[in-house]
């Protein structure tokens, strides 16, 4: 088994204007991400949040977000909370049987994420 570590930061208020246009929403994220990032108290923070992950994983994958779409990479939280990725599309073609654990962390206006893949 090889283990693989990505990590990413991102500085939230520069997603302040991001979250007002729709191209970049549907470019970047599921439908069940918009809907979470619309809803949330403090959408610039969220969406930072989800493309801070999806980053991560790419880059835990050795590929970054140029060779993959980011809505290839989907973010859920388990009822506490705790973040979780699914693969989908052609990351889930080349990707399948890895295994991914994800991480978030906040300070002032900074996200950072790692993302630990686990391959066979």
């Amino acid at each position: 088994m090889e283990i693989f570590n990505g990590i990413d930061m991102e500085k939230i208020s520069r997603f302040e204007g991001l979250v007002k246009k729709e191209s970049f929403l549907s470019g970047v994220y599921t439908e069940g991400e918009r809907a979470d990032i619309l809803k949330s108290p403090c959408m610039k923070k969220k969406a930072a949040c989800l493309f801070s992950l999806k980053e991560s994983v790419s880059k835990a994958l050795g590929r970054g977000l140029y060779g993959m779409l980011p809505k290839e990479i989907e973010v859920f939280h388990e009822e506490n909370g705790r973040p979780f990725v699914r693969l989908r599309g052609g990351a889930l073609e080349r990707y399948g049987g890895v295994k991914l654990s994800v991480s978030v962390s906040y300070k002032d206006d900074y996200v950072i994420t790692l993302c630990t893949a686990f391959m066979e």
